[in-house]
């Protein structure tokens, strides 16, 4: 997946001139490996039996990954065989490879905020195990998903710095696949696990920002 991506981009942000369907093609091969790496993950390591957590349905960052791959799509089928539409000069100020960059390292930051004090807490941060403490100490007192704003941070970031702005603006599709799918369902198993703790921390914390 990796390798056919970096095949595609070396191209894409060189001057190097190419076919509109080899263009059209490279593009394709990688989002169809993003797709099989998705599934392999998924079928291999998310657990088949339900487990006393939360029931999402797949683990978070494949989320991300696939609003990513299909925001992907997406821009190379306009680009390369559609043309149905351009996007608006105002995106421009956007394709910015330190801009990107500075929005990665940001979300990394906030994943190794989140998971050390998981780990200080004994917690598994894996949102498929039982949760055992109701962590409400350092960011997590202001912010209850920092993890899941750091993965919407990734995707735009990647977006940016890849000067492919359709990755980025699909992070809207991971916000609302993130809430519905992981984040109200959590929300929902915390409830029932750690009752009036948890709706004091859900009136004092956000959900995002």
């Amino acid at each position: 997946m990796i390798y056919h991506h970096f095949i595609f981009f070396k191209w894409y942000l060189s001057d190097q001139q190419m076919q509109i369907e080899r263009a059209f093609s490279l593009g394709l091969i990688a989002f169809l490996s993003a797709i099989i790496f998705i599934l392999y993950i998924h079928i291999c390591f998310f657990p088949k039996k339900a487990a006393n957590a939360a029931h999402i349905p797949t683990f978070p960052p494949l989320i991300m990954l696939f609003s990513l791959s299909l925001g992907f799509l997406i821009g190379i089928s306009n680009l390369y065989v559609l043309q149905l539409y351009e996007l608006p000069q105002f995106f421009d100020i956007f394709r910015s490879n330190v801009l990107g960059i500075s929005v990665i390292i940001l979300s990394f930051i906030l994943i190794n905020f989140s998971i050390k004090i998981f780990i200080d807490n004994d917690e598994d941060p894996n949102p498929t195990t039982q949760s055992n403490v109701l962590i409400t100490d350092g960011i997590y007192a202001y912010i209850r998903n920092p993890m899941y704003l750091a993965l919407t941070l990734f995707q735009i970031g990647v977006g940016i710095s890849l000067s492919f702005i359709h990755i980025s603006i699909m992070a809207i599709l991971t916000v609302i696949l993130l809430h519905y799918f992981v984040i109200l369902r959590e929300e929902k198993y915390l409830l029932k696990l750690f009752g009036e703790d948890y709706k004091l921390y859900l009136k004092k914390s956000r959900r995002w920002v």
